[in-house]
């Protein structure tokens, strides 16, 4: 898909970033500086590649299967042109799912996005209305190749093209460009079916996240919903859950196992080196490094200091209890909602704040920063709610809160919606916002 010697390099480097994905020793140290939704220094400086917010539901369309959305780059205008957001063709963006219990992945699906301009020759994203997602009109495209990479029992791995040449929806650039209110009807062209029975969609949103970002001038709170308005990147992912079941089997109804959850989470991956050239393209090599990781939401931008935030989008779920624990058992925000709010909000009891290290870890597995979903037989989209996986209309803010504040009181932050209402199925997020509506 891509051209030249980046050719060879990177079908190299995709070859060592699905081993090492897979859970495959590669020889190189794997280190890198990177976070979720602008939380931490690293990932500042790298929005293309910043995880935002994981969601994890069963799907209101068909109970048995799973939908898993992972959203990247946050807070976009819809008048961003002439160059429009889109996946980094320099990355691999990857959702990975624990089965068992333990916080080690036992499946990933693996993104990788490539684009193609037809004219360089003009300034233009579209050079007339665009009536379908493969319109010539359309002069930048984007499409994607979708791995599926499986860790059997015995430790071994496995990984299969399920999916290639997948057209992305475009960005909204307009009603001009997408006249008569086409754009979703363009945009749910790139929904396509994956060989192991899973559907996909990748392309431009509405940003979902609603929230008052004046929580962050000393937890102030204006009741201002400061997303309202900008898009985000979404991979949307529908499986059938005896697809991602330990075993290949849905647990049955009332189980309580290991493996009557399942644990979510997603993240970006950047080449380790990259040799930046004048005349050239970039040149890549030494294989791929993990620069963000998202599951929980807030746990980063909240609960891990300033000191660790780029250590935690380095690091692996399985490693969270020794790497973080201190700060989930004790959290900050606690003693600030008291402080700085006044709010009634206990100290954390002598032994630490062990329920939330209980919903990080229900049903007996290993606490870890996983969206662990019940995935037994009987569940619906009814019993989806955080923190059993995650609703688009769970307020996650309110509820953190009020868990942080340790029983003394509810927590809000004056913003309880989205701005825009939710589809009930494929691509379940609302249309993005257009750059230029009439």
């Amino acid at each position: 898909m891509k051209s030249g010697v980046n050719t060879v390099m990177n079908a190299k480097n995709k070859i060592l970033a699905l081993a090492a994905l897979a859970g495959v020793a590669v020889s190189l140290p794997q280190t890198a500086d990177a976070s979720s939704h602008r939380e931490a220094p690293a990932i500042a400086e790298d929005q293309f590649v910043d995880n935002t917010d994981v969601y994890t539901f069963i799907s209101p369309d068909n109970p048995d299967n799973l939908v898993i959305v992972a959203n990247y780059v946050p807070l976009l205008l819809p008048h961003s042109g002439p160059n429009f957001y889109r996946f980094s063709d320099q990355a691999l963006y990857a959702i990975a799912i624990d089965n068992d219990g333990d916080a080690v992945p036992d499946l990933k699906y693996v993104f990788d996005f490539d684009t193609m301009t037809e004219n360089g020759g003009t300034f233009l994203y579209n050079t007339g209305p665009v009536s379908a997602i493969d319109d010539a009109t359309l002069n930048v495209k984007q499409h994607m190749r979708v791995f599926r990479v499986d860790r059997d029992d015995d430790g071994s791995t496995s990984f299969d093209t399920v999916g290639d040449d997948i057209p992305v929806a475009p960005w909204y650039v307009g009603d001009r460009s997408f006249p008569d209110g086409s754009y979703e009807t363009v945009a749910r062209e790139g929904i396509t079916s994956l060989s192991d029975g899973a559907t996909v969609f990748a392309g431009p949103r509405d940003e979902p996240f609603f929230v008052d970002l004046h929580v962050f001038d000393l937890l102030g709170v204006a009741g201002a919903p400061t997303t309202d308005g900008a898009n985000v990147m979404s991979i949307v992912l529908e499986v059938p859950i005896s697809e991602i079941a330990d075993g290949g089997e849905r647990p049955a109804e009332g189980d309580d196992g290991l493996s009557s959850v399942v644990g979510v989470y997603a993240k970006a991956l950047r080449p380790r080196v990259t040799v930046r050239r004048t005349t050239r393209e970039p040149l890549f090599g030494g294989g791929w490094v993990q620069v963000s990781r998202l599951g929980w939401p807030l746990v980063n931008e909240v609960i891990v200091p300033l000191q660790d935030k780029d250590k935690y989008n380095r690091s692996n779920p399985v490693d969270d209890v020794a790497n973080f624990g201190a700060y989930i058992l004790d959290p900050e925000v606690t003693g600030l909602l008291a402080a700085v709010l006044g709010l009634p909000c206990p100290p954390a009891p002598d032994d630490g704040r062990l329920d939330i290290v209980g919903l990080l870890g229900p049903n007996g597995t290993a606490p870890a920063d996983l969206l662990r979903i019940n995935i037994t037989e009987g569940q619906t989209f009814a019993n989806s709610g955080f923190p059993n996986g995650r609703t688009l209309t769970d307020d996650v803010t309110d509820t953190l809160l009020t868990v942080a504040c340790n029983g003394g009181i509810a927590v809000g932050d004056g913003v309880d919606g989205n701005d825009l209402a939710f589809f009930d199925e494929m691509p379940y997020l609302a249309t993005p916002h257009s750059g230029n509506p009439l």
